[in-house]
């Protein structure tokens, strides 16, 4: 094979002395013109001329040369105005950028620039078989080359260098004239040499390999001599197992006790359930008288739309009986005038007393019918005020329907949660009774029921808990509804209580609710009051301010009054504030002006009495000695701030 190789550089080597003298000439006008061209013009009429030396299996069937430039974009943009409507042996050259190595198997020529040598083993591999001409710029490895350009040091000449046993395994054909051109042969020994170098180092990584092979037999030796000592740990767990089969029957005995205390916590949970179910039938019966009384409000109500009616009458009349009284005066007047002028004075003495004394007639006849007018309007006002208290009481009656509704469905959820958590331990004791009956209860199973029993049993005791919570916010909350009593609270958690309550009607509503401010703040108060007041404003929140609106939310905020900047202010005399805000659709100039004011309200055509906010005006002004302020703005929302004393 060696002398082979010898043969063909011998046979070259004559060839290239016969055309050295053809070459110098060619050599010097290539070189003079190779110095006035830059790098890339040298390198883009190399590449015509390797297209131009260098045959194609299928030739014939191309339509074009396709080249392709393997990231250097700088190149490829040159070449492509370069190679713009050039002919070669009759075909046209198009030019593409390719940025991955999959492009490159689609073309005829591939280009891999000097900062991309890295890369050139990878492609050389990737493009072996398809018949692709692959062009190197600079690279080492010349096993991988086709044609490797070269650069000479401080000159702008570039050569090039052929490894001609690549081009023919690819089935490319070159011809003799491209080594004119000024490019030489890679020497094949030198290859070979290079070669057997390569095969070296397999050869040592092989010995390594088989050293670590030998390591690993080594290791696998001292697995097998732990698999014997795990076996020997076996036999001694399967004693322990025997041992923990006498434990077993103990834990048997535990299990017995925890099924009497089971069966305890089911006792209280049936007297839960029962206490439950008295209390829903308390509620419809309260719901019944809660019925009845609404009912009672309307005929109240329609009562007094026809008292307003009859004092508006009454007003009416009296402005009358005034108008005719002036007039009457002025008459007087006029015939006092004529009298004088007509009559001696004796005469209008006699008139003058006959005046008097009917217009003493005149007043004590006034007086009496003032006196049934301001008696018939003094009765009107007891009972609207009358009035006024029963609606206050029947919105209390409202809000405790509404408290009640709220808190059965809360409980609902943790008794929910109990019942279904003591029901999955009954199964699962039958369960572990009939393994122990058929004897296949393991120690795994057994631990696994009783944890599932812990779990069970405080997962019953936190939900009781829950319920033992909010039945005593409905006791304390409901009472304070019913009996007006003067009671020191906190603040803070008072609001808390009461905005629980109202939780159920928020959610149902996609409101969310939060608190801020001051905790510690105590005062001496009517709690009833204070529920009623915080009841009517999310009410009206959610018919007004939320309306149309898919979510909203609710602020509670607490502080201490600020500290006056003048004496004129009144906020010093109290002990704290309580702001309520939503960020509903807010209320115009006149909303805010006659919000107050009795029987207003924008929607009395949806069944809304315009009572709501003039009694939590009147709670807080009369009952609480308080004051409340509002500010809002259409789309902002509105805010109330509402000033409490420290005892009423």
């Amino acid at each position: 094979m060696l002398s082979k190789i010898t043969n063909q550089l011998k046979t070259n080597f004559n060839q290239f002395s016969l055309l050295t003298m053809l070459c110098v000439s060619l050599m010097v006008s290539v070189v003079v013109n190779a110095q006035q061209l830059d790098a890339n013009r040298i390198k883009a009429a190399y590449m015509i001329n390797f297209i131009k030396h260098i045959s194609w299996p299928n030739e014939v069937s191309k339509n074009s040369y396709r080249i392709a430039i393997y990231k250097d974009k700088l190149f490829y943009q040159f070449l492509l105005r370069s190679l713009t409507n050039k002919i070669i042996k009759g075909k046209a050259i198009s030019v593409i950028y390719a940025n991955n190595i999959t492009k490159l198997k689609t073309v005829d020529v591939v280009y891999v620039p000097a900062e991309f040598n890295q890369d050139l083993h990878k492609i050389a591999n990737a493009l072996r078989g398809h018949e692709i001409l692959l062009v190197s710029d600079a690279s080492k490895e010349k096993h991988d080359v086709m044609i490797n350009l070269n650069h000479q040091a401080n000159s702008t000449v570039i050569s090039f260098e052929i490894n001609k046993s690549n081009i023919v395994y690819e089935k490319l054909q070159m011809s003799n004239e491209l080594l004119l051109l000024g490019g030489t042969e890679l020497d094949v020994a030198t290859l070979y040499r290079e070669t057997e170098v390569a095969m070296q180092k397999t050869r040592d990584q092989d010995i390594v390999l088989k050293m670590k092979l030998s390591a690993q037999k080594k290791q696998l030796a001292n697995s097998k001599w732990q698999l014997q000592t795990s076996k020997k740990q076996l036999t001694k767990s399967i004693r322990e197992t025997r041992k923990q089969k006498i434990d077993l029957k103990k834990l048997k005995h535990d299990v017995i006790q925890k099924q009497n205390l089971l069966t305890a916590q089911e006792k209280k949970l049936a007297n839960i359930s029962t206490l439950f179910k008295k209390n829903e039938q308390r509620l419809i019966q309260q719901q019944q008288v809660l019925a009845e009384k609404e009912q009672k409000n309307q005929n109240m109500l329609q009562r007094v739309e026809e008292n307003k009616e009859i004092l508006t009458q009454q007003n009416k009349l009296l402005e009358d009986h005034r108008l005719q009284l002036e007039q009457q005066d002025q008459e007087l007047v006029n015939r006092n005038q004529t009298i004088n002028s007509q009559q001696a004075y004796i005469l209008i003495t006699t008139i003058l007393v006959a005046i008097a004394v009917f217009v003493s007639l005149l007043v004590v006849f006034f007086f009496i019918k003032n006196k049934k007018t301001t008696y018939e309007l003094t009765k009107t006002l007891t009972y609207l005020e009358n009035t006024q208290e029963q609606l206050i009481q029947s919105e209390k009656m409202a809000s405790l329907g509404a408290l009640v509704a709220g808190v059965a469905h809360e409980i609902n959820t943790p008794l929910s949660i109990a019942i279904t958590s003591n029901s999955l331990v009954i199964d699962d004791t039958q369960e572990v009774k009939q393994k122990i009956t058929e004897g296949s209860l393991s120690k795994s199973r057994m631990d696994k029921h009783i944890e599932k029993v812990e779990e069970s049993l405080s997962m019953s005791e936190k939900a009781l808990e829950r319920v033992k919570i909010l039945l005593a916010n409905f006791k304390q909350v409901a009472a304070d509804q019913v009996f007006d009593d003067l009671r020191e609270l906190n603040l803070a958690e008072y609001i808390e209580e009461v905005m629980m309550t109202l939780s159920v009607e928020m959610k149902k509503n996609h409101i969310t609710y939060q608190f801020n401010g001051e905790t510690t703040i105590e005062i001496t108060t009517l709690p009833g009051a204070l529920a009623q007041i915080l009841t009517n404003l999310v009410n009206n929140s959610i018919r007004h301010g939320f309306e149309n609106k898919e979510f909203g939310n609710i602020t509670i905020s607490l502080r201490l009054p600020k500290k006056p900047n003048d004496e004129t202010t009144t906020e010093q005399q109290y002990a704290a504030q309580v702001i309520y805000h939503d960020d509903g659709v807010g209320m115009n100039t006149e909303v805010l002006k006659n919000i107050y004011e009795p029987f207003f309200t924008t929607k009395r055509n949806k069944g809304n009495t315009g009572l709501g906010m003039n009694i939590v005006y009147n709670i807080i002004n009369q009952k609480l000695k308080g004051e409340i302020k509002i500010t809002s703005e259409l789309g902002a929302g509105a805010t109330f701030v509402i000033s409490l004393p420290k005892s009423i």
